[in-house]
């Protein structure tokens, strides 16, 4: 989602949700505000509008996914908000465990994981969520400026090697503020097994 208009160039903008599908579930995307461009060229190899869909199945192995998501808009104050606070867990798969009081995504199964994060942005305010390992700091998506009019949705993925035991959560920086509002999942967190 993108709001602002403070902006005089081309923003290319996406968002990413792991849900679960009944066979037969019709799914759509509907723009509600504004106007989509095609790209520099409207042919399809270089459009930058695009939809993609798949069937989550580990071929080899077990099938392990969790997605987890905010409802409501956030601010924190100099302390940050350690673990930030997902209020839905939507999806869990397999061997995976989410904590609603620790706010942590427990590692049962090792291997390659595909993880991201997301939040929408609060008008002129920075904006920081880091996901940690056991503690540490793994990446984290981020917006330091703080001359824009609107609500932009951010997000960051990354491939990362898990082991047994990894505990994995998300952290609110310090002095940040999030929109997170009755459309869903602007604040999100998701991962699966890939290999």
């Amino acid at each position: 989602m993108r709001i602002t208009s403070t902006t005089n160039a081309m923003t290319t903008v996406a968002g990413k949700f792991l849900i679960q599908c009944a066979r037969d579930d019709r799914i759509t995307i509907d723009l509600s505000i504004g106007q989509v461009s095609p790209g520099p060229t409207t042919t399809n190899e270089r459009s930058l509008l695009s939809f993609t869909a798949f069937h989550y199945n580990v071929s080899h192995g077990t099938s392990t996914a969790w997605s987890v998501y905010r409802n409501s808009n956030w601010t924190t104050s100099s302390g940050g908000m350690n673990p930030f606070h997902f209020d839905v867990s939507d999806l869990t798969v397999g061997s995976v465990s989410w904590s609603s009081s620790t706010y942590e995504v427990s590692i049962a199964v090792a291997g390659n994981y595909y993880v991201y994060v997301s939040g929408g942005t609060q008008p002129s305010s920075r904006f920081g969520l880091t996901l940690q390992r056991n503690g540490n700091a793994l990446f984290g998506v981020y917006r330091t400026a703080t001359n824009w009019d609107g609500v932009d949705t951010l997000g960051h993925g990354a491939v990362v090697s898990l082991n047994i035991g990894d505990r994995l959560k998300v952290v609110a920086e310090p002095n940040t503020a999030g929109y997170s509002g009755s459309e869903r999942r602007h604040a999100s967190f998701f991962g699966f097994l890939i290999i």
